[in-house]
This record gives C-alpha cells, structure tokens and sequence, in this order.
C-alpha cells in the first residue's frame, strides 16, 4: 500500500507540474507581445540615431569642401524657406545684415578641411513623433565650437529643422539660443528704410577699382570726372532718380551716363559695368 500511495502523489505532482503553473507566461500571451514591441521599439530608436549620426557626419563633411548645397541636402523646407525671407529682407540693408558667418560652422571664412563633430549626444529623441535634439561639438584646427541641432523627419529623411547656440553670457556661464527663432524674431521687426538718396548724402569722391578715373560729386549738384593725377576734367550736372545718378556734361550735347548707387556695397555702377567705390577721405 505505501509504494501504491507514492506513486499516486507522485503522479499527482507531475500532472500539477505540467498543467497547474498559474505563474507561467504562454509562449504567445501578452507578455511577450510587449517584449516584441519593446525590442521593436529599442531597434527603431537604434536606427534613427544612426541615420541621424549620419546626417551630421556628412553635413561637415561637405561643409569642410565648402559645398554650397548644404541647406537642400541636409535642411528642412521651414529652415530653408526661413533663410530665404532673411537673405530677401538683408539685400535692402546698407550693413551687415543677420548673418554674419556661416551659420553651420559660426566661420566668417571658408572653412577648414578638418572640421568633424564629435561628442555627439541625444539630448531628445521620440521616434513616433518624428523629432530628435542632438548635442555636438564641432572640431577643426581653427576653432572648436558646442551647438546643437534640432531634427524632424522630412520626405522620408531626417532633416536640420533648427541650429541651438550656445554663448557666454555676462556671469560667463553658457545659455542656448535658438536661430530658427532669432530668424522669424528679425522678419518680424519692422525694415529699417533705405535713407533716400540726396545731393548732401551722396556727395563724395568715387574711384574706379584699378584707381584710374574718378567721380566727384558735389552737394550743389554738379560733378566732374577725371584720370586720377591729371589736371584735366570733364564737368557735368546731375540729378537723383531713387537710387540712380544721372550725369550730364555740361555745355556739351551728350547723353546722360547714368549709374545704379549699391548702399550695401557703396558703389556707382553703370550699364557698360564700370564700377566706382566711394572712397573715405578725412
């Protein structure tokens, strides 16, 4: 009877052992539904860092070759569409205008061949949503420089939407700043207005690039031309039509030589292409 007993409890582990694990997960239930999606998840985070790592690499690497199709290769429409307006409002301004360097490399000259971002970090990524804020350091044997883009998911490919600065500010500790919203904060100010050409304003001497002839025009409206050394000059009237100087010799039946004034450039250039600097004499 005992060895018919053990061997009855003993079935009854084994059946217990096979069908009676309450805590067991199935093989196809929920919980390893959520494991797939988790991995699926991880695997999708993975290659958007990757694309994303690419996209910075070979940015620099272009703009190391100064390339000039950066903006369409690697930027957004909004960051593109952006710039343009700002370069539109800038060619109405006398000085500089918003840019004043190279705003993927903060360069004023070409660039240097040896620039790499290093250090790159994911501050945010959110693959769902399509957006991701990446820090970098950007090396070259000019300078080093911290920034930071801001990505979305544009046409299929991961884009530049915004370039985060980083300045020292007066107790010299680092704060961000936005170009994307410095941009749409400069179009929204009010255009500063060309001052209207007068005789006071454009009175002044302007030498041709070789420094071979010369323009003078005066505050009464009248101007000579001459070869620059020689005693000898033409004189002649002229008048202001907006920013277009017509000059006519005087006593003479001629035609008027009119020249296109650049405030941006502060130059006189007529239709044959001769260009004349305005010169700073004290």
């Amino acid at each position: 009877m005992k060895k018919i007993f053990v061997f009855v409890l003993s079935t009854m582990l084994l059946t217990v052992g096979l069908t009676g694990c309450t805590n067991c997960k199935p093989i196809d239930g929920p919980g390893m539904e959520r494991d797939s999606a988790a991995i699926a998840a991880d695997s999708l985070a993975m290659k958007a860092q990757e694309d994303i790592t690419a996209v910075i690499k070979n940015l620099y690497a272009a703009a190391a070759q100064n390339e000039s199709d950066i903006d369409q290769r690697f930027a957004c429409h909004a960051w593109r569409d952006n710039v343009a307006a700002v370069e539109k409002k800038d060619a109405n301004v006398a000085d500089i205008g918003f840019f004043n360097d190279d705003y993927w490399t903060m360069m004023q000259d070409d660039n240097p061949s040896d620039l790499e971002a290093r250090d790159i970090k994911f501050e945010e990524l959110d693959v769902e949503k399509a957006t991701a804020l990446v820090d970098y350091t950007l090396y070259s044997s000019v300078q080093t420089i911290h920034q930071q883009f801001r990505f979305c998911r544009e046409d299929g490919n991961w884009r530049v939407h915004d370039i985060i600065r980083f300045y020292a500010d007066a107790d010299d500790k680092e704060v961000a700043a936005s170009l994307m919203e410095a941009m749409q904060a400069y179009l929204s100010a009010p255009q500063e207005e060309t001052p209207e050409l007068t005789y006071a304003n454009m009175a002044g001497i302007y030498d041709d690039a070789d420094q071979e002839s010369r323009i003078d025009l005066c505050k009464d409206g009248t101007a000579t031309w001459c070869m620059i050394g020689s005693l000898n000059y033409t004189e002649y009237t002229y008048h202001i039509e907006g920013n277009t100087i017509c000059l006519k010799p005087t006593d003479v039946d001629s035609e008027e030589d009119c020249y296109e004034y650049d405030p941006n450039t502060r130059t006189l250039k007529n239709e044959q292409g001769a260009v004349y600097y305005r010169q700073d004499i004290d």
